[in-house]
């Protein structure tokens, strides 16, 4: 969430994080079926509006024992549990289903996984970069997976796994768009 939200900017990601964090304890989980929020407090936090729009309740109102409150989160524990084990179930029987071993054909066109270090003298942080560069294309295959990669534009050539790459899809403009989107202009 934070490197979509730097836009570029590395320096600012910490303004952020109060509205990032309040986002992330608050939204449902598909696999429990509850926030993180709501697993640990036993209740939802609520917005910075709703400080101004609800009443509060008073000292009048009574608190739950510790006792009922801790089986109450036990019985949530329990159903957490339970909704756990059945996605981990679904989501693996529905990845196995669509897995399909992927090979580039020869001048197909891919981007590159990188593997960047941080800086701090420089004020890099390498997880807010770009995960992907490229394109480059698919020029020759070593051996069964290693392939050498030419960068479109560029004649320096670099030596991948497969498991490094992904397809390249250019975006459409509007004369281009009855091209094939995995195919670059050799102008480009």
């Amino acid at each position: 969430m934070i490197a979509q939200f730097i836009e570029g900017h590395q320096s600012s990601w910490d303004e952020l994080l109060p509205e990032i964090s309040l986002a992330a304890n608050r939204s449902v989980a598909d696999s429990t079926g509850l926030s993180p929020a709501f697993l640990m407090q036993g209740r939802e936090p609520r917005l910075p509006a709703a400080l101004y729009d609800q009443v509060t309740p008073g000292t009048a109102s009574s608190a739950l024992d510790p006792r009922t409150k801790a089986n109450r989160l036990k019985e949530i524990f329990d159903i957490v549990y339970s909704n756990l084990q059945h996605a981990s179930k679904y989501q693996g029987r529905y990845y196995n289903l669509r897995r399909r071993e992927w090979r580039p054909s020869l001048d197909s066109m891919v981007l590159l996984r990188q593997h960047q270090l941080s800086n701090a003298a420089e004020g890099f942080a390498a997880k807010l970069a770009p995960k992907f560069d490229g394109p480059y294309r698919v020029v020759k295959y070593m051996s069964p997976n290693i392939v050498r990669l030419v960068k479109s534009g560029e004649h320096k050539k670099r030596v991948a796994n497969i498991s490094q790459l992904k397809p390249f899809y250019q975006k459409a403009t509007g004369d281009e768009e009855d091209e094939d989107p995995g195919h670059v202009n050799a102008h480009e």
